[in-house]
């Protein structure tokens, strides 16, 4: 995050089963959530042994394409907007990174259980589905911000719903969102 400070934002558990054949549209983080900043990152962590074939993708590079709607993962529509001020943010559709893969640099891998992928906020990333009738692929997944990260206002309903009381534009350290490492 190139950061003097590591605040915790938000956590939760992704689980595909076995057989589960929906996949996780391809989206960016960031606009889910009231948080706007540069030092902004997500951490992924199988506690399962996770094989390419099912691992969560990114597009290389994409961290710097500008933002993006949300996506609901379950109709892979763009969230409703409720009217609220995006600001000087333009959101987009996110591309159609499957109907044209060779046009991207996609990256994924072979993990086991307590590696960690380590990506910024605004990278686009999707997950396949998770074909095998055997393998239960189930991760934590945490977000956290930088020195520059403070709490925005979104044109929609963010997810989740968690402002720890802030206001818009206040930085985002507060018993909520607890700081966890400072630089000395």
């Amino acid at each position: 995050m190139d950061s003097q400070t590591a605040i915790f934002y938000h956590e939760h558990v992704l689980t595909k089963d076995p057989g589960t054949y929906k996949t996780t549209p391809w989206h960016h983080d960031q606009s889910y959530y009231p948080v706007d900043g540069d030092k902004v990152c997500s951490i992924w962590m199988p506690v399962d042994p996770v094989p390419m074939e099912t691992c969560v993708q990114f597009v290389r590079g994409s961290q710097g394409w500008g933002w993006f709607y949300p996506r609901k993962f379950a109709t892979t529509l763009n969230y409703s907007l409720t009217g609220a001020d995006t600001g000087s943010k333009t959101f987009r559709d996110v591309p159609d990174i499957d109907g044209d893969r060779e046009k991207y640099d996609i990256l994924t891998w072979d993990v086991q259980p307590g590696d960690c992928i380590v990506f910024h906020m605004k990278t686009l990333h999707g997950a396949p589905a998770n074909p095998s009738l055997s393998l239960r692929r189930r991760v934590v997944s945490t977000r956290w911000v930088g020195d520059d990260a403070v709490l925005a206002e979104r044109p929609w309903e963010v997810s989740p719903p968690i402002t720890g009381g802030l206001t818009f534009g206040d930085k985002m350290a507060c018993d909520t969102f607890p700081l966890i490492w400072k630089r000395d």
